[in-house]
C-alpha cells in the first residue's frame, strides 16, 4: 500500500471512530438501538409462495424497491386474509424499535398479486402467549419505504408482524428490529476480521483444518479481489469465532511463477505420500486462457507450501476441459483411485489423477446426473455410498433469481458416476456466490459456506460460515438450517 493510500484509510478510520463516538455522547438513549438484532433471528412465516422464500426478511440485502425483482422476498400469495411472519431468537433479547419493507409488485408495472397492507401490527412472545406491543408510535403502510416503530421495550425470545392483507396478498422484504442481546453473541460468521469466501475442509487427527480464499475488494467495488490463501483450524468445531485458530497466509499467487490473478476456490488433500496437496483455482499469465487449476505441495498442512509442478494441472489447453477450470475436488477411494472433478459455467468435468497427485491418468470426462450444476462441486463418501454437493442457479427449490445459488446433492454407487440427483441441502445465502464444503468431526457433519453477512460484507466481500448437518435414516441429508450471530 502506498503512503498517500495509507494515510487516507488512516483518516477515514479516525473519522468513522470519532463520528461513532459522538453520536453516543449526542444520544445515549439511543445508543442501545443501534444493532438490528433481526440478523441473528431464525424466521418462519404463516404461509410462504413456493417460490419466495421466509429466509429473505432478515437476510440484510437492502431492497432497491417494493418490487425487487431481483433480490429474495417472502409472499403469501394467494393467500389473504391475517398473515404473519416471525423472529426467534435461542437467547432473549430486549427490542424496542422496528423498521420494515413491504413487498408490493403492482410498481413497475408489476402484475400486483402482493400489495402493502390494509393493516399490520407487531406482537412479542410472552411466557408462551402472543402480545401487542404497547406504545407503537405509527404502523405505516408505505411502498417503496422502510415503515419505522418505536414502542416500549420488551424481552423476548420471538416477534411476529401480523399482516392483514387489503386488496391482495401481502409480503415483506427486510424486517430490521432494533435493541440489544443476541447480535452481540457469537455466532456466524466465524471469521470477521477479514473477508473469507470458497471454504475447503480437511481433518488431520484431532483437528479440523479450513483453507479459505480471502477477498479483498474494497467497500461498493463490484469485482473479485483475492491474491491469497488462508487457513484456520478447531479441535472443536463451532460457528463460534472463538473455536478457530487463525494461522495467517499459508499459499498465495506468488506460489506459483505461471499464475497471473484471482486465487479462487481451493481443496487439500493428504496424498498417497502422507504429504498435503493443494488444488488451487488461479487465472495463468503465461498462457491464452483463463483460469486454471495448480497444485501445491507441503509436508504439512499448514506448509510451507510450494508450486508441486511448475504449471497448470488443468488448462484451457487440456481436451474436453470445462468452460471455467475452477473450483477443485479431490476425493481418494478405499482402492487408492484418486478422483478429481472441477468446473462452472454448467460443464462439471472428471478425470482420474495418478498415484503422484499432479498428474492425469486418463481422459478428462463429463459426468451425468448432476442436475442443474453450475459450479463448486464438493466430493465425499458416508456408508459406501459416494455424494456430490454442489452449487446451483435454478431449477425447483432452489433460488429466487439465477444471480444467486442453493446448493444441491446427488448420490453414486460408483466415484465416477452416474449420478442421482437427491434435492437442495444448503438454500440461497446472501451473497450471490454459494461454495459448500462438508466434513465430518467426532461424529458430527459439518456444512461450511460462505454469505455476505459480515459487517459491511457483500457479493465480492464473503465471510465463511458453520453449521451442523444432518443425514435421514435412508442416507439422504437434510437441508441445513443457516444460522446468524454477529
Amino acid at each position: 500500500m502506498q503512503p498517500n493510500a495509507l494515510r487516507r484509510m488512516f483518516a477515514a478510520a479516525l473519522a468513522a471512530a470519532l463520528a461513532w463516538s459522538l453520536f453516543q455522547i449526542a444520544t445515549p438513549a439511543q445508543a442501545q438501538q443501534a444493532v438490528n438484532v433481526a440478523r441473528s433471528a431464525t424466521p418462519s412465516a404463516s404461509y410462504t409462495s413456493s417460490w419466495e422464500t421466509v429466509a429473505a426478511v432478515n437476510d440484510g440485502i437492502e431492497p432497491p424497491g417494493s418490487n425487487d425483482t431481483r433480490n429474495p422476498r417472502w409472499g403469501t400469495w394467494p393467500q389473504t386474509g391475517s398473515q404473519w411472519v416471525q423472529l426467534t431468537w435461542a437467547a432473549p433479547v430486549t427490542v424496542n424499535a422496528s423498521d420494515l419493507y413491504f413487498f408490493d409488485d403492482s410498481f413497475n408495472s408489476g402484475p400486483g398479486g402482493v400489495r402493502v397492507p390494509a393493516g399490520w401490527r407487531i406482537e412479542y412472545l410472552d411466557n408462551g402467549a402472543w402480545t401487542p406491543v404497547s406504545g407503537a408510535s405509527a404502523y405505516g403502510v408505505a411502498a417503496n419505504a422502510y415503515n419505522h416503530t418505536d414502542f416500549n421495550a420488551v424481552t423476548t425470545t420471538a416477534l411476529r408482524a401480523v399482516l392483514q392483507s387489503g386488496t391482495a396478498s401481502v409480503g415483506v422484504l427486510e424486517w430490521k428490529v432494533w435493541g440489544k442481546g443476541s447480535a452481540s453473541q457469537t455466532g456466524n460468521p466465524i471469521v470477521r476480521n477479514i473477508y473469507t469466501a470458497d471454504p475447503a475442509t480437511l481433518v488431520v487427527g484431532d483437528t479440523m483444518y479450513l483453507y479459505s480464499g480471502r477477498d479483498e475488494a474494497a467497500a461498493n467495488q463490484q469485482a473479485f479481489v483475492m491474491d491469497e490463501w488462508h487457513v484456520f483450524s478447531s479441535k472443536a468445531p463451532d460457528n463460534d469465532p472463538a473455536a478457530w485458530t487463525s494461522h495467517g497466509v499459508k499459499l498465495s499467487l506468488s506460489t506459483f511463477a505461471w499464475a497471473g490473478a484471482n486465487a479462487w476456490a481451493s481443496e487439500v488433500v493428504q496424498g498417497p505420500d502422507g504429504r498435503y496437496y493443494w488444488f488451487v483455482s488461479v487465472d495463468g499469465s503465461t498462457d491464452n486462457g483463463w483460469m486454471n487449476i495448480g497444485v501445491a505441495v507441503s509436508n504439512s498442512p499448514l506448509g510451507p507450501f510450494v508450486d508441486a509442478i511448475g504449471g497448470p494441472l488443468v488448462s484451457d489447453s487440456t481436451p474436453n476441459s470445462s468452460a471455467l477450470n475452477i473450483d477443485p475436488t479431490v476425493f481418494i477411494d478405499d482402492d487408492g483411485q484418486i478422483y478429481l472433478y472441477w468446473g462452472s459455467y454448467w460443464q462439471p468435468r472428471m478425470a482420474k489423477l495418478n498415484p503422484n497427485m499432479t498428474s492425469l491418468a486418463g481422459p478428462v470426462t463429463t459426468p451425468t446426473g448432476l442436475t442443474e450444476f453450475w459450479e463448486a462441486p464438493w466430493m465425499f463418501k458416508r456408508n459406501g455410498t459416494y455424494y456430490m454437493a454442489y452449487a446451483s442457479n435454478g431449477g425447483s427449490g432452489c433460488v429466487t433469481s439465477s444471480s444467486y445459488a442453493c446448493i444441491r446433492y446427488a448420490t453414486a454407487s460408483d466415484p465416477a458416476g452416474p449420478w442421482t440427483h437427491r434435492g437442495v441441502v444448503l438454500g440461497q445465502v446472501t451473497s450471490t456466490t454459494n461454495h459448500p464444503a462438508i466434513e465430518q468431526f467426532n461424529g458430527q457433519w459439518w456444512m461450511v459456506y460462505h454469505t455476505a453477512d459480515a459487517a459491511g460484507g457483500g457479493d465480492f466481500r464473503r465471510s465463511v460460515a458453520i453449521d451442523p448437518l444432518y443425514f435421514n435414516a435412508d442416507g439422504t441429508m437434510q437441508q441445513v438450517v443457516q444460522t446468524r450471530g454477529a
